[in-house]
């Protein structure tokens, strides 16, 4: 078995439109200071330097600690303590055959994008962690950094793994797919139990919808097609989408109804929901691709999910259980890590954490916020309360995305996470190598 090696290191037209504006800006206003939010601040606690760009970012609470774990485009996988002390490093310093060397750059090959899954695989009561790279082999680590295990697919590996009971026999899986275009199943000990052949390769996590008469896993591919096979590897169902799928379906409960339905966006721009059969419930035109994953929360506690994620035509979404646009918020580049529902000011509600190719992370009232497009009472032709000069057909406003705090990093944000500890420090990882971690105070 191939060994890699542990690295250590040291430890922001006239009256009528004048009116109009003044009369925004004055709800504006009192949106952005009713609840006193703004009297906290978003500090940076630390930061950490790797020796790459990071491509992907995770946390996690194992062996009773919280660590964040990130992958670096040269090819390193780092484990940080909430206090930003290297736990360990691996270089899986893999060796390149002429055929892989003749397809691509030797400091390309070794790239990981996959965000590592950390669970505990083996019933041991230890969580290891497992990825995938570029030269296509998969690896599980202990959380010392041991390596205790690998396997080869046929291509490279962009699909983060999925860990999960898939046939109700206790016993974890790892599932994850392939631009050889096959989805892999493994067991405990990274032997290959099925193997399922796609159209096409598969760069998107695998997730689990669990059924009440069989678990599915379901994934999107390159193609742009849904699949949905059982625990087995065998092929459930499938739906058409028109555009390359990288992101993870979101499973879940949306109506509160006991029915479970399928969320996941394509580069068609289409956010799409399906039921458990594949049949198409809604989808959700946007302006651009729609890379990763989006969060289910119910949001304003109306005991429904809110769709909300991320996307190329650089906005943050928040979406009813219907398909309807509840608020969006537009930042200066696209969003492509997964924005994250989280109470982060323990107050009780929940925010909207999310980062930015803008190289800013956002704060974001999870409730939106609604912002008056004419003052009713006020016409354009008189300043006569109560007069109007057409009939009020529609609504006076519209709901837009609050931002409550935010910050600028030192580059494009691609990786966000949070810890679950009481100060829920915030985690971002940047093209340019950096990892910070953000606290309110």
């Amino acid at each position: 078995m191939e060994k890699g090696v542990l690295e250590q290191i040291e430890p922001e037209a006239g009256r009528a439109a004048e009116r109009k504006s003044i009369i925004i800006d004055f709800f504006r206003g009192i949106a952005s200071t009713v609840g006193g939010k703004r009297a906290r601040r978003l500090e940076k606690r630390w930061d950490f330097s790797a020796d790459g760009a990071i491509t992907s970012l995770t946390s996690a609470i194992a062996g009773g600690k919280n660590i964040a774990v990130f992958t670096t485009k040269n090819g390193k996988l780092y484990v940080l303590s909430e206090n930003a002390e290297v736990k360990f490093v691996y270089n899986p310093e893999e060796k390149l055959t002429e055929e892989e060397l003749f397809f691509a750059e030797e400091n390309t090959a070794r790239n990981i994008y996959t965000t590592p899954a950390i669970a505990d695989i083996n019933n041991d009561g230890k969580d290891e962690i497992i990825f995938g790279t570029d030269t296509g082999k998969v690896y599980a680590l202990d959380l010392s950094g041991k390596l205790l295990w690998s396997y080869k697919a046929q291509d490279s590996v962009r699909s983060s793994a999925m860990i999960e009971d898939i046939n109700n026999d206790k016993k974890m899986k790892i599932v994850f797919g392939s631009n050889d275009g096959n989805l892999y199943a493994l067991n405990s000990k990274g032997k290959l139990l099925w193997k399922f052949k796609a159209n096409s390769g598969i760069e998107a996590r695998p997730s689990l919808l669990r059924g009440k008469k069989q678990s599915q896993i379901i994934f999107g591919s390159n193609d742009g097609i849904i699949y949905s096979v059982d625990g087995k590897g065998k092929a459930l169902w499938q739906f058409k989408t028109d555009g390359k799928i990288t992101a993870a379906a979101s499973t879940g409960k949306l109506y509160n109804d006991g029915e479970d339905y399928i969320v996941i966006g394509s580069f068609d721009s289409n956010i799409y929901a399906l039921n458990a059969n594949g049949k198409l419930k809604w989808k959700y035109k946007t302006e651009g691709n729609i890379f990763s994953e989006a969060s289910l929360a119910d949001i304003n506690n109306d005991k429904k999910l809110e769709i909300i994620f991320g996307c190329c035509d650089d906005n943050i979404y928040a979406l009813s259980c219907s398909g309807d646009r509840i608020w969006n918020y537009e930042t200066d580049f696209w969003v492509v890590a997964s924005p994250l529902a989280v109470d982060i000011d323990n107050d009780g509600k929940l925010e909207i954490v999310a980062g930015s190719y803008d190289r800013s992370l956002y704060i974001l009232d999870a409730e939106g916020t609604f912002l008056l497009n004419y003052m009713p009472g006020i016409s354009s032709i008189t300043q006569q309360s109560g007069y109007y000069d057409e009939p009020m057909t529609s609504q006076p406003g519209v709901f837009y995305g609050k931002k409550l705090w935010s910050y600028k990093t030192d580059g494009m944000v691609v990786g966000i996470a949070c810890m679950a500890n009481k100060e829920k420090n915030i985690i971002t990882g940047t093209d340019t190598g950096k990892i910070s971690s953000f606290i309110l105070k």
